[in-house]
C-alpha cells in the first residue's frame, strides 16, 4: 500500500542514514477515507493528492514546515478515520518512492500560525488553510535529494 509519512527533517534524515523508520502516523487511501472526500474506486490519483496535503498538514502540525515521505509498505486502516489514518511498522529505506517538500519561497510560517494549536482535522476545514494548501504545492524530490530537505 502507498502511504504518505509525515516527517520532521530530523526524521528524514535520520531514516534515510539508518536504512529503516517506525512513523508514528502515517496515511493512506482507505475505504473510509474514500467514503468520507466521496472519491470513486478510480479516482486513485486524486485520493492520493488529498491523502498528501492532509499529511503534509499533519507534518506542520508538528514541524515548522511540510515534509512528506511516500514509500510502499504494509499498512493496517485506523478503523473510521475518515483521513486515512493508517499503522505502519518499520519501512526500509528503499521502500521510498518520492519526497515532497516545502519550498524556500513558500508561505510555511503564515501557514504554521493559521494552524497553531488546532488538529489535522480542524485545520483542514479551514477555507484559508486550504487555499494556502492549494496555492502553495510542494516539490517532489527522488528519494536520493533526502539531504536537501534537511537543512
Amino acid at each position: 500500500m502507498m502511504v504518505f509519512v509525515p516527517l520532521t527533517p530530523a526524521e528524514l534524515k535520520s531514516w534515510a542514514e539508518s536504512g529503516s523508520f517506525t512513523p508514528s502516523l502515517a496515511f493512506a487511501v482507505t475505504a473510509a477515507m474514500r467514503a468520507a472526500f466521496g472519491f470513486a474506486t478510480g479516482d486513485d490519483e486524486d485520493a492520493e493528492h488529498t491523502a498528501l496535503h492532509i499529511a503534509a498538514l499533519a507534518s506542520l502540525v508538528s514541524a515548522d514546515r511540510r515534509l512528506v515521505a511516500v514509500a510502499e509498505a504494509s499498512a493496517e486502516p485506523v478503523p473510521s478515520s475518515e483521513f486515512g489514518v493508517v499503522r505502519v511498522g518499520s519501512v526500509v529505506w528503499p521502500a521510498v518512492t518520492a519526497l515532497f517538500g516545502e519550498s524556500a519561497d513558500d508561505e510555511a510560517s503564515t501557514m504554521k500560525r493559521m494552524i497553531a494549536d488546532r488538529s489535522v482535522e480542524d485545520a483542514w476545514d479551514d477555507p484559508a488553510v486550504a487555499e494556502l494548501l492549494a496555492e502553495h504545492e510542494l516539490l517532489w524530490h527522488g528519494p536520493g535529494e533526502w539531504s536537501v530537505l534537511t537543512s
